[in-house]
């Protein structure tokens, strides 16, 4: 800011003043007799000291003009930089306003987040609810078609036991009727029937005649054990074994004991039927007959 000039005074009238009076003063000593009488002193001082402060006036008038227009200047530049601090404070206040928007935005976007959270936390809780249903039915499905399947299995596999326990009993009945052409057709073909049962794993076999009897491989027909030492006279209907596991056991006559039957074809099935049919279990393993 360019500093002002002090406007300047009229110094003349204050120095002729002066000049006058002190001129008076100075007359007034040097025409008085010494030393001076109190009269002549009390007109000379007032004349000294009017003049003296007469002189003054102007360089204090000068001084104070100079102090008040110091004290503007200052005022002024202190009132620019109150305008600079009100800027300031705007500029913060607006900052604030802005920080408070911003705020406000982050408030909200946390909710739209913790919403948004919140809906696809429910979301995946259905989802695997859903799933965990449709899992559920698929076992439950899966769990019906396999016991479906171990039953139809189950029945399979008594039907081709039952067949071939009427194939043997056929086997049996051709033997005893001493026709060698009859014995070897029927032989050649309980042996296919034999092999194609072996192809699903349903094995059979028979007692020989004079082998001991064992409890855990042969039964008789009126599950009676015989006494220890008693050998087979001759199997009545096989046993089975269906992949590695004991089906049942095989049906004998033991030597001494009344034969089953008349000795017919069908007198082995018959004996078969008084001995129990194998149960067979859902996973196509029989459990041995008791005996």
């Amino acid at each position: 800011m360019p500093e002002k000039e002090v406007p300047r005074m009229t110094v003349w009238p204050f120095v002729l003043a002066d000049l006058l009076l002190v001129g008076m003063a100075g007359f007034i000593i040097l025409t008085a007799t010494w030393p001076l009488s109190r009269w002549e002193i009390m007109a000379a001082a007032p004349c000294m000291v009017i003049g003296c402060w007469i002189g003054l006036i102007p360089f204090l008038r000068e001084h104070s003009a100079a102090v008040k227009l110091w004290e503007q200047a200052n005022l002024a530049a202190a009132a620019q930089q109150l305008s600079a601090v009100s800027e300031v404070a705007e500029q913060i206040r607006q900052a604030t306003g802005q920080w408070q928007g911003i705020n406000d935005i982050v408030t909200r976007t946390a909710a739209t987040s913790t919403a948004a959270a919140e809906r696809v936390s429910a979301e995946t809780k259905a989802f695997s609810e859903f799933l965990s249903r449709t899992n559920d039915q698929e076992k439950a499905a899966l769990k019906l078609e396999i016991d479906k399947m171990r039953r139809g299995h189950t029945e399979h596999l008594q039907v081709i036991v039952h067949t071939l326990d009427h194939i043997h009993a056929l086997y049996q009945a051709g033997s005893r009727s001493g026709i060698p052409a009859v014995v070897e057709q029927l032989g050649q073909f309980r042996g296919a029937c034999l092999d194609a049962a072996r192809r699903i794993g349903l094995s059979v076999y028979e007692a020989r005649p004079g082998d001991p009897f064992d409890p855990q491989a042969h039964q008789t027909p009126d599950g009676q054990t015989p006494p220890t030492g008693s050998t087979v006279e001759g199997t009545i209907a096989c046993g089975f074994t269906y992949q590695g596991q004991p089906l049942r056991r095989i049906l004998v006559s033991v030597q001494g004991a009344p034969a089953p039957g008349s000795g017919t074809a069908e007198s082995g099935v018959e004996a078969r039927k008084d001995a129990g049919e194998p149960a067979l279990g859902h996973s196509g393993a029989e459990t041995q007959a008791a005996g």
